[in-house]
């Protein structure tokens, strides 16, 4: 992408477009996204997409910084699970859409955030065990699927789930991993 444009030398953006090209350079994987972003916009534009493909696509990533202070990328989307930037055309579309997720894990709950826009709560079919979520929606408009693998084990039927304006909130509580069992007192 090219991000540079004429602009006035006393625009304050300037600096910050100039460098946008530059400013991912240090994350892992990024021009790989960039690359498979631009060659699916530019397949859509110039009409080489077949009758099985024209399906609304969506691809995207979110970057989040983890304990270790090391960027962590997330893929979505329904265009395909293989790395981005490979060029596959056997890679399989899907219908769904995968929706953005977010996991969060406290000291005694795992948090989970979908975002599933454009849909009622009723559309709304979740399944859990205790180390996967499973979410779908399957309307004639709209079609999500995500599958959560969770780092902790979480009790299932403690699920508190909430739907308002397109955001899914799962909040589960956490599987205590300590066995119990009983204290005996030697005679």
């Amino acid at each position: 992408m090219n991000w540079k444009r004429k602009r006035d030398k006393d625009d304050d953006w300037s600096n910050v477009f100039d460098d946008m090209d530059g400013m991912f350079d240090t994350f892992p994987n990024f021009k790989k996204i960039q690359e498979h972003i631009d060659n699916l916009m530019r397949k859509s534009v110039d009409g080489n997409i077949s009758d099985a493909d024209k399906n609304p696509f969506v691809f995207g990533f979110s970057v989040k910084t983890g304990p270790d202070g090391i960027p962590k990328f997330q893929q979505f989307g329904n265009t395909g699970k293989n790395i981005p930037g490979k060029s596959d055309p056997s890679t399989p579309k899907f219908k769904h859409r995968e929706p953005i997720t977010d996991v969060n894990y406290s000291d005694d709950s795992v948090s989970i955030t979908v975002e599933i826009p454009g849909v009622s709560k009723k559309d709304i079919d979740i399944d859990a065990t205790e180390n996967k979520i499973i979410i779908k929606v399957n309307t004639e408009t709209r079609q999500y699927f995500k599958e959560v693998d969770l780092n902790h084990s979480v009790i299932p039927d403690s699920a508190k789930a909430t739907y308002t304006n397109g955001i899914l909130d799962l909040v589960f509580k956490k599987k205590d991993k300590t066995p119990k069992g009983t204290k005996i007192e030697v005679k």
